[in-house]
């Protein structure tokens, strides 16, 4: 049977695949122009530069998971560094829809060939970012920790997405913007 961290993993790398083909089918109906518009009410903001944006930091994560050997860290020897503040941006992802699809394709056969070797995967991560001010910490944390920041930020960034194509007069389904804690209260309150 497998352990109590282990199913935790295994759901949310679902959840994370099953988000990112949601993205990929809400972004499939959209045209390279839509894709691409800056916003009005955010300058410089682009369902594009938004999908990238989200891809980035689950590719950050990614790649320090794909780079363990064993499940054999400790809090004293943890993977990582995982950097959110230093990501790649891919230019393609952004500004056309087949980019943004395509990269979302990668980022979901990563999910599956790291699912495959899950008993692999470490229990501890260092990642560290940028404060107010300009400084660098670094965080100890747990890969489940990590990936489920990783999809709670998309799903922050599925919100403003949906705001953007609001207002390009497009009405993307309702749950694709809201986390499962929200959508959950809301059926309990109904």
């Amino acid at each position: 049977m497998a352990s109590t961290a282990s199913q935790t993993l295994d759901h949310l790398f679902t959840h994370a695949t099953d988000y990112m083909r949601h993205l990929a089918s809400i972004i499939g109906k959209l045209d390279d122009t839509q894709y691409t518009q800056e916003s009005a009410a955010l300058p410089g903001s682009t369902i594009g530069k938004h999908v990238r944006h989200v891809l980035d930091h689950f590719a950050l994560l990614f790649a320090a998971l794909a780079s363990a050997q064993s499940a054999s860290n400790n809090l004293q020897n943890p993977l990582g560094p995982v950097d959110y503040a230093h990501r790649e941006r891919s230019p393609l992802t952004e500004s056309t829809v087949d980019g943004g699809q395509c990269s979302i394709g990668r980022a979901i056969a990563i999910v599956e060939q790291l699912r495959e070797r899950e008993t692999a995967i470490p229990s501890f991560i260092t990642v560290s970012d940028t404060l107010p001010g300009g400084t660098t910490a670094s965080f100890l944390s747990t890969v489940d920790r990590e990936l489920w920041f990783c999809i709670h930020h998309m799903i922050h960034h599925n919100a403003i997405i949906a705001s953007l194509m609001f207002e390009l007069g497009l009405n993307p389904p309702t749950e694709f913007a809201y986390a499962p804690s929200t959508i959950k209260l809301a059926h309990d309150l109904a």
